[in-house]
């Protein structure tokens, strides 16, 4: 299944993409990952290695979720564009979903990504033919960061 795309908007992109990048470099740093590769190529936004074990992790972050997460969202969608990633590094990707001041992130698993889960959303900014991956928010783990 597959469905229409949001239009790429670099405005966004370069307001967010470095900091939640830093953001998810620092994270992976304090939890013993090293950094392999963090550089733009299209592909996920760091690569790290812990324990002989290659991680694919990707970051995004959700500019409306400003405060602690509101119990009224349920879920966590992640656009299904992103399968592209999932075919690419299979289980060892992770989505990390940050808080507008980076001061709080979700760690989602690959691995909770299925198709069964791709529905689509609405939502201000959201095409209304786009599907996304619906995950419960309480299958993620949620992370405190100093900021």
């Amino acid at each position: 299944m597959k469905g229409y795309y949001k239009r790429f908007d670099k405005a966004l992109y370069d307001k967010h993409d470095n900091p939640a990048k830093e953001a998810l470099i620092n994270f992976l740093l304090s939890r013993g990952h090293s950094v392999i590769k963090s550089e733009e190529d299209y592909g996920v936004d760091v690569v790290s290695l812990i324990k002989d074990t290659y991680h694919y992790s990707e970051a995004e972050v959700k500019v409306a979720w400003k405060a602690e997460w509101p119990e009224s969202w349920k879920e966590i969608r992640i656009p299904e564009r992103k399968q592209r990633l999932l075919n690419k590094y299979g289980k060892n990707l992770n989505f990390f979903i940050f808080r507008n001041d980076l001061k709080q992130v979700w760690r989602i698993s690959g691995k909770l990504l299925k198709e069964d889960s791709l529905k689509r959303a609405w939502g201000q900014k959201i095409n209304p033919n786009e599907l996304f991956f619906h995950i419960n928010y309480k299958d993620a783990e949620l992370y405190n960061l100093s900021k």
